[in-house]
């Protein structure tokens, strides 16, 4: 018989360390699927990397060894805070190795049983439906891919299930900016067959380590035209049913997947610039808004790139829109730098002005999630 190796992801492959798993006899190196991570710290590291604490944020996620060179003072106490399951002190034993997986593993098997009822968007959930959040502009470049995915980020590390849907079925970008490659997208979905219900929409999202689940948009522009829209409607019903908020990227159009991400929205946020191009669109966007009729309970315009240096104060574009402007972003160059990681800067960066924003921005939408529940 096969014995139960434990599936063991290196944070930094160091071949000494790889060896004395290896020879514990307890765990398979593995580059995906890991049912333990294991990360190599600096004893005087300030605190834990963003990546190791957006690791620890997902209620799903693996379980958590740290390793360190020498007693980690500075961090030791948060580790433990956020849920590591064992740190270690090198040099250790191949068999002391093997036994810190083999209990990292059992803590995530007992977190896993803990949170069975939570997972099910049945019973458990009954009457708690998701709180639908549509980030829209009719300007391409406004940045509202950022503004969405680092909300997501946002909500699921405040400890909510949340479902991000790309619904720019032309060119959407959201596996880009998280850095991730998923198998499906939402045609193929809505392209299969029977009914939509929670269990198959579980089967085509992908997690990011956040602990987000994304529903990614088709990966050719051509593809936009196969995707059927009837059966977008009972997918959003799902989903709402499925999570505690459902974060929609739109395309920078009214098209019909805008329009009935709208229809099926609690919470619209209106992306603008400080720019006349981006500031006309978005006065056209109220007015198309107006006009069709939309039943919007919640819209709030949130201002990116604001405070940039090009003759535009807020007052000046809160008159030309006659709305109040609910939310403003700092212009940071931490963004660009973060897409091009492929993480989201509210990870990539927490401490730039950018990320704090959009982490406080992110607090006060969650206020609007628990209105609902």
């Amino acid at each position: 018989m096969e014995p139960d190796l434990i599936r063991v992801a290196l944070q930094a492959d160091e071949s000494s360390i790889r060896d004395l798993f290896e020879r514990s006899g307890m765990v398979q190196i593995v580059e995906s699927a890991p049912e333990v991570l294991v990360w190599h710290l600096p004893s005087d590291s300030d605190g834990l990397p963003a990546e190791l604490r957006a690791a620890l944020a997902d209620p799903h996620g693996p379980g958590i060894v740290a390793l360190t060179d020498d007693h980690p003072s500075r961090w030791f106490e948060e580790a433990m805070h956020l849920g590591v399951d064992d740190v270690l002190c090198l040099p250790q034993s191949a068999q002391s190795l093997g036994m810190a997986a083999a209990k990292a593993r059992a803590s995530r098997a007992r977190r896993a049983s803990a949170m069975s009822a939570h997972s099910l968007p049945s019973a458990s959930r009954a009457g708690r439906d998701a709180h639908v959040f549509t980030v829209f502009s009719t300007k391409g470049g406004s940045g509202k891919t950022v503004i969405a995915t680092n909300f997501a980020v946002c909500f699921a590390r405040q400890g909510l299930r949340t479902l991000l849907v790309d619904l720019d079925l032309h060119s959407g970008d959201d596996a880009l900016v998280l850095g991730l490659s998923p198998r499906w997208t939402v045609l193929d979905l809505v392209q299969s067959p029977g009914d939509l219900d929670a269990e198959k929409l579980a089967g085509f999202v992908t997690r990011h380590t956040s602990g987000v689940d994304l529903l990614p948009a088709p990966t050719r522009p051509d593809e936009e035209e196969l995707v059927a829209i009837d059966r977008l409607d009972p997918l959003l019903e799902v989903a709402r049913r499925s999570y505690d908020a459902v974060v929609i990227d739109t395309s920078a159009s009214f098209s019909p997947a805008t329009l009935l991400a709208i229809d099926h929205t609690d919470t619209l946020i209106l992306v603008g610039a400080s720019d006349v191009p981006t500031i006309k669109s978005l006065k056209i966007a109220l007015e198309t808004l107006d006009l069709l009729e939309m039943n919007l309970p919640d819209m709030r315009i949130l201002m990116n790139r604001s405070g940039a240096k090009v003759g535009l104060e807020d007052r000046d574009v809160e008159r030309t829109l006659r709305r109040q402007i609910t939310y403003t972003l700092p212009s940071d160059k931490a963004i660009p730098v973060s897409v091009n990681r492929g993480q989201p800067v509210v990870v990539d960066n927490p401490k730039s002005r950018v990320a704090r924003a959009l982490q406080e921005i992110a607090q006060s939408l969650h206020a609007a999630v628990g209105s609902r529940q």
